[in-house]
């Protein structure tokens, strides 16, 4: 073989038409039979053949159509009368003809055999000659065939009847003509009535208008099960018509109420539209069927979501029932999965707007402010009046979370970081309105929109969309920090990084023209609006399921329905979020002196100032100091003045407001230098006396009758230290909240500054000269030198654990935050801070386990509680021994003393053993504070809870 047919490639279907070379050869023809001449001719006379009696002077018979595809039910018209003399006339006239069906046949060779037009077009109602007795006689009638598979429609007619006569059906069937049925049908369909089929209000249902209604050659069992889908169709296709058109006469309705309305238009209408082409060409019932099957399934998932949104009172709620049905469905109708995203991506638009303009995307509107005022968005703005206990009487402007306004598809912490990221915008703008990020105009903040992804390809266009806007404004931003002046990015070609949205809805307004009434459905005036709507061109190019080829098909992955809108909007969401924290902390720490006003709160709240604590003790406690009451003929002089609590100088409690005043009015001011000289500040510094001032609590009928006994624990309850913020900024760290547990502390703390007190007198009572305690066996001296341990070793755990060691390790955290803003570090500040909330989050967790080392912090189950009652109740020993251990100091006589002295120290030693058992039970709770909030709690060594600290200082060799 020639090295041709090697290099042949066996799998090229170029050379199957030859013939293959292993083919055996053809036979030879056999010869023809000898035909014999001698024969005689008889082709002549009887035995002439008819078959050319037409060849001269007659017309040619017409082909015959084997295959006639004319099963109309009429008969054709029979052909007129031939003469010879145009013989010649028709034989060139069906020449012509055969060439130029012979031409339509080639140029239609390329054509779609399968395309559903052709089988429409009724056959060409020509003359169709069955028979040469019908061409030779016109008036011959075919004689009715035996066979019933050829009696049409007319025999299964005739069979029916047969049938109920031989079964004695009385009931009468009248039989309609078929193309009024059929259009009839087709009309109960689309949802319009007809004189077969009208719509009942009452029921809102359609019913028919006749009964014993059917059509021939075809069974009232079949033509009634068409019917009844056909009447669901209807039902619904006209629930959804009135819902389009109620909703807009109501202009109070939910925006995205009516953007469902809208979405539902363009759906009926285009349903309409593509189901209006072929109502010319329906000639059967199947027909009928086949057109509104694959329909019916969209109108059915399009009226279910109709009725569950009409019970929607919030967009949340709304968009969360759309999203939940639309994933529903689009599991049971896979082909419809493209059409009910671009639902829920429509109905989602006027909520994605409104997050837009909350989060800095977009420039803050009226309407938007007015979403915000009336409660209906998630964020609830407040103008309140700052009366309460802890600020100045001032308004301000401050938003509350509403998380029931959320939709379901935003998680929880998603849905905090949007209500958290605005609130922080709104701060900013507030002292920076030309922040790169508030500047929507200069800086293209609003270049950025909110898109609802489709595929996974899109969801990863959009975190690069995101990468970028981020890059782009850090750099603005760091150039704003430091004052360089900023060129406007509005001439900068950003067209990459604007999403591929299409205008849906663009020509909204334009979608209700009822003066057009010349359109199908008098929903949409233009055919423009619908050809640039991307719901009529998926329903356009929507194909049935068994019409669908594997190349059709897209192949493109997409997540979940209910995952692709978090999914979406995570990326954009995140980076604006940073941006603003940062922006929020560096304006905090930088302008707005943070970390000065938080060592303020630890100095005076928390007592953590040496010279205004022993200032405030001489004040309230020292009995050599002058009394400030009113008295005749004595002139009051706030030098050298105390309240002297517990002396039995003291005649009366609680004292005056003016002895108050007069006692702590210079204390703040005094304070003030000490507090100026120790801070590195120079700018921006704030004044104890500005911020800070004394008050009187409000108390509850129950503690004002404890605070009026100058021996009980309570008595110096209604005195606090409010702490007004300076600044709105300040306020969103500094909350009500905060500021309720740095009351707490203090009253506390000022509780066992007294408690230090009345030991350290205790001690001087037993040094007196007249004093009985050297005696050996000395209750009172037991008494003093117990009591005066576990009051200094429970003073010594809350100033230097509980409250010392939990605020050494905030400002620690503190120090790495301004440490990283000092470097323009905007990761690193993240990471340290996180976010204005967060760091919020961290003040509070942080004042929350000083009161919970302390016993302060109130749970459900108690634990805590009892602790504070264990320690209340050792104070109250002590307290309650005072005034006996300063007669026995003072006037060396005890008699009857002795014997409540004994029970008192008793009841101490109970106690006492009483608070350590809890101390030591509640090593091992969940609810005990740790050594350090955070993870770095688990890696240290030492004691498990914060309580083994006192455990350490209170039992010394199991005294107790």
């Amino acid at each position: 073989m020639d090295s041709e047919e090697y290099s042949r490639d066996p799998f090229s279907s170029e050379g199957l038409w030859r013939i293959s070379e292993f083919t055996l050869q053809c036979l030879q023809p056999l010869e023809s039979f000898p035909w014999d001449e001698k024969l005689p001719d008889l082709s002549g006379g009887v035995f002439k053949l008819p078959l050319n009696i037409f060849d001269k002077d007659a017309p040619r018979i017409p082909d015959l159509d084997v295959f006639d595809t004319d099963f109309s039910d009429p008969e054709p018209a029979l052909l007129p009368t031939l003469d010879t003399s145009s013989e010649s006339h028709f034989g060139t006239s069906l020449d012509q003809d055969d060439d130029k069906e012979r031409a339509k046949d080639e140029e239609q060779s390329f054509e779609d055999i399968w395309a559903l037009d052709t089988v429409l077009h009724k056959p060409n109602n020509g003359v169709a000659l069955r028979s040469w007795e019908k061409f030779l006689d016109r008036t011959h009638r075919e004689s009715v065939s035996a066979y019933f598979s050829e009696s049409g429609a007319k025999g299964f007619d005739a069979a029916l009847a047969h049938n109920d006569a031989k079964n004695d059906i009385t009931e009468r069937t009248s039989i309609v003509r078929n193309d009024a049925f059929f259009q009839a049908l087709f009309r109960l369909g689309l949802g319009w009535g007809s004189i077969f089929f009208r719509y009942n209000e009452q029921r809102q249902v359609f019913e028919a208008v006749h009964s014993n209604l059917r059509i021939s050659g075809v069974t009232a069992l079949t033509l009634n099960a068409v019917t009844n889908d056909l009447i669901q169709c209807g039902t619904k296709m006209q629930k959804i018509r009135r819902f389009v058109d109620k909703i807009p006469v109501k202009s109070n309705e939910l925006s995205t109420l009516g953007a469902f309305s809208s979405a539902a238009a363009v759906i009926i209408y285009t349903l309409e539209k593509q189901l209006a082409r072929h109502a010319t060409y329906i000639a059967s019932l199947l027909q009928v069927k086949s057109l509104f099957g694959q329909c019916g399934d969209l109108v059915h998932v399009l009226a279910n979501i109709v009725d569950a949104v009409q019970g929607a009172v919030s967009e949340a709620e709304l968009i969360s029932v759309v999203l939940e049905r639309a994933a529903h469905f689009a599991q049971v109708y896979g082909q419809m999965e493209a059409l009910l995203r671009q639902i829920v991506i429509w109905v989602m638009e006027p909520w994605l707007t409104y997050v837009e303009t909350w989060i800095g995307f977009r420039p803050e509107t009226s309407t938007s402010i007015e979403l915000a005022s009336s409660g209906r968005a998630f964020a609830l703005r407040e103008t309140l009046e700052d009366s309460h206990r802890f600020s100045s009487k001032a308004t301000r402007v401050d938003y509350r979370f509403l998380p029931d306004l959320m939709p379901s598809f935003v998680p929880p912490d998603q849905a905090q970081l949007i209500f958290e990221t605005g609130r922080s915008l709104r701060l900013l703008k507030l002292t920076h309105p030309q922040h790169p990020i508030a500047s929507h105009a200069t800086y293209r903040a609003d270049s950025v929109e909110l898109d609802c992804a489709g595929t996974w390809l899109d969801i990863e266009r959009i975190q690069s969309k995101a990468s970028e806007y981020e890059a782009r404004l850090r750099s603005a931003i760091l150039k704003y920090n430091q004052g360089e002046s900023l060129e406007p990015h509005a001439t900068r070609t950003i067209d990459a990084l604007t999403p591929e949205k299409s205008s849906e809805i663009e020509g909204t307004f334009e979608l209700f023209d009822i003066d057009r009434s010349s359109k199908t459905a008098g929903l949409l005036p233009e055919e423009a609006a619908l050809s640039q709507n991307r719901l009529g061109r998926l329903i356009e190019e929507a194909q049935p399921v068994y019409l669908e080829s594997p190349h059709s098909q897209s192949h493109d992955l997409s997540p979940e329905l209910t995952s692709s809108p978090y999914l979406s909007l995570a990326p954009l969401l995140s980076s604006q979020a940073i941006l603003i924290d940062y922006s929020c902390l560096h304006m905090l720490f930088k302008e707005h002196n943070l970390r000065t006003h938080l060592t303020l709160q630890w100095r005076f709240q928390l007592l953590g100032d040496g010279f205004f604590t022993t200032r405030l003790s001489h004040a309230l406690f020292d009995p050599e100091m002058t009394s400030g009451e009113r008295k005749h003929g004595v002139v009051r002089t706030a030098v050298h003045t105390g309240l002297r609590l517990g002396t039995r100088s003291r005649e009366t409690w609680p004292p005056a407001s003016s002895e108050l005043r007069l006692v702590l009015i210079g204390l703040l001011e005094e304070s003030s230098f000490s507090f100026s000289s120790s801070t590195t500040t120079t700018t921006n510094k704030p004044e104890p006396h500005t911020h800070l001032s004394f008050s009187i609590r409000s108390l509850s009928p129950a503690e004002i009758q404890r605070a009026k006994n100058p021996h009980a624990l309570e008595a110096l309850d209604f005195l606090r230290l409010i702490y007004t913020p300076a600044t709105p900024v300040l306020a969103t760290i500094f909350t009500p909240t905060s500021l309720t547990k740095y009351d707490i502390l203090f009253q506390h703390l000022l509780r066992l500054q007294r408690m230090v007190s009345v030991v350290k007198t205790l001690i001087r009572d037993s040094t007196a000269r007249i004093s009985l305690s050297g005696d050996t066996h000395n209750i009172y001296q037991r008494f003093r030198i117990e009591a005066q341990h576990f009051v200094l070793a429970v003073s010594d755990y809350c100033f230097h654990v509980a409250v010392g060691a939990a605020w050494t390790r905030f400002q620690d955290r503190l120090a790495r935050v301004e440490a990283c803003l000092e470097r323009g570090d905007i990761d690193g500040t993240i990471e340290a801070a996180g976010s204005v909330q967060r760091l919020r989050e961290m003040h509070e967790r942080v004042l929350d386990e000083m009161l919970g080392a302390m016993f302060l912090k109130d749970t459900d189950q108690g634990v805590v509680d009892k602790g504070r009652r264990w320690l209340d109740g050792c104070f109250g020993s002590i307290l309650e021994f005072a005034p006996l251990s300063r007669v026995d100091g003072g006037e060396g006589v005890r008699g009857e003393a002795v014997e409540e002295v004994k029970r008192l120290f008793v009841m101490f030693r109970k106690q006492v053993a009483g608070f350590l058992a809890y101390l030591r039970g509640v090593e091992g709770v969940h609810d005990a504070p740790e050594l350090s909030f955070g993870a770095r709690s688990l890696e240290r060594e030492g004691p498990r809870s914060v309580f083994d600290h006192l455990l350490a200082r209170l039992e010394v060799k199991a005294y107790y």
